[in-house]
């Protein structure tokens, strides 16, 4: 019974966890140019972008709250994720289809990660 605790515990450090968020804003950045969003969904993307490598360089360095940076982070992953439907309703399928998948890996990502100020 031990064993299963400890292999559901959340394992990566708040670093670690803002190496791997960082890419992930830059795409959101980048995304709308590579794949031609429409302004919806160019907009959307760059403000989830902006957002998401923020999040990224204050996890770099510990935050002095990190339950407020834990709840930013899942914020973020959700809006990504809530947000997909409306732009896929519109038509912005390519922008829908980025953002739902970079939500689903965000919150992947964040339910992963040690939200704790403890040594890594």
């Amino acid at each position: 019974m031990v064993g299963v605790m400890t292999a559901l515990r959340p394992t990566i450090s708040l670093p670690t966890h803002a190496a791997f968020e960082l890419p992930v804003g830059v795409l959101a950045l980048i995304a709308p140019f590579a794949l031609g969003f429409g302004l919806a969904g160019a907009v959307v993307s760059a403000l989830i972008g902006v957002c998401v490598i923020g999040l990224a360089l204050d996890a770099a360095h510990q935050p002095a709250q990190v339950s407020a940076h834990q709840a930013f982070d899942y914020g973020i992953a959700f809006a990504a994720v809530f947000v997909a439907v409306p732009l896929a309703l519109v038509g912005e399928t390519a922008a829908a289809l980025f953002l739902g998948a970079a939500g689903v890996a965000l919150l992947a990502l964040d339910a992963a990660t040690r939200y704790s100020q403890r040594a890594s």
